[in-house]
């Protein structure tokens, strides 16, 4: 078989393939907003059909074709998943608020060059004006996720979340500290060193914390001095499982705190920290992000079970054989 009939029928390889690496949602809701979605591997004349949009085929033909072809099997992706997603979750006028204040926080950053490069890169070949666009494919991404991790708690969520858990970020500064011990040498806090620089900053933290002008995470970003900072102070659960790989002043007063609540410094071998607790509710830890990610990154099949699972929802269906066998081989479903 030629290279360009085994793309046209075997198209759905490629997706497996990149979603085993990266799990990305790619595609336009204003074209397949609200549609019932059937997708089917079968033929109609003679050729093969990617999938059906209420009753009417997308053709592997047009996917090659027009896609593939001319903008890398990325743009496949897009069409499939385009597909599930937007059958999946509506597009709400929240959704494109927060999507919209995203992209212009980054076009602030970014060049426009370098954004739209990176959206080609990723499916998005409209140029710049597929950066909101691509916000709103991140959330409904994030919204699969929770919705499959919930579904399946016992093997993904419960390990994370732990006994007592909580999602806790931090800023640090840092500062000379020195052990505090008690009759048997045992060290029970440490005395912060400070110089006045760094009183200073810690005092510009707290009265910024305390106008809430501005989010924890923000000002983590901004005034922290630790590795986490450029995830807004995000450390991760912290359980009665994994407390100790943790500083264990730090490990206590992260486990004392209520949802929501703020330490006051607290003095660790590393300096000062501030520590937030944002929830000890698996279903609100889930809305963060940087926790969803972690629950990715620790299961390297979790993506791309989610995306299936969600298609067999919505009426997948896989008449080719062969092409059920290299999926089934993806997934790790193969019979001994």
């Amino acid at each position: 078989m030629e290279k360009k009939e085994l793309i046209k029928k075997y198209w759905f390889i490629g997706l497996i393939a990149v979603l085993l690496i990266a799990f990305i949602g790619l595609y336009s809701y204003d074209a397949y907003n609200n549609r019932d979605v059937v997708i089917r591997n079968k033929q109609i004349d003679g050729k093969y059909v990617a999938y059906t949009i209420d009753d009417e085929p997308v053709y592997a033909d047009d996917l090659y074709d027009s896609l593939y072809k001319d903008n890398g099997p990325s743009q496949a992706i897009v069409a499939f998943e385009r597909a599930i997603f937007d059958a999946a979750y509506e597009t709400t006028d929240e959704m494109k608020n927060r999507a919209a204040s995203n992209a212009a926080s980054v076009l602030s950053y970014y060049s426009q060059d370098y954004l739209v490069e990176q959206l080609k890169a990723m499916g998005y070949v409209n140029g710049i004006e597929d950066l909101t666009q691509y916000y709103i494919d991140s959330e409904k991404q994030e919204l699969l996720m929770k919705d499959y991790i919930l579904a399946h708690k016992e093997e993904y969520l419960n390990d994370s979340v732990g006994t007592n858990g909580r999602l806790i970020y931090h800023i640090l500064v840092k500062c000379d500290v020195e052990p505090i011990y008690d009759e048997e040498n045992n060290i029970i806090g440490y005395e912060a060193l400070p110089t006045e620089e760094q009183t200073d900053k810690l005092n510009s933290i707290l009265s910024e914390l305390a106008a809430g002008e501005n989010s924890f995470e923000y000002i983590a970003y901004t005034y922290s001095e630790d590795g986490s900072s450029s995830s807004g102070g995000y450390i991760g659960a912290i359980n009665e499982e994994n407390r100790g790989n943790y500083d264990r002043f730090f490990a206590d007063a992260a486990m004392s705190l209520a949802d929501g609540e703020v330490s006051d410094p607290v003095v660790s071998q590393f300096g000062y920290h501030i520590i937030k607790n944002m929830s000890s509710v698996p279903e609100e830890m889930l809305d963060n992000y940087n926790f969803i990610n972690d629950i990715t990154s620790q299961y390297s099949d979790l993506s791309i079970k989610a995306i299936f699972e969600k298609a067999t929802e919505l009426g997948f269906e896989i008449k080719d054989e062969e092409l059920k066998t290299l999926i089934d081989r993806e997934l790790g479903n193969e019979e001994e």
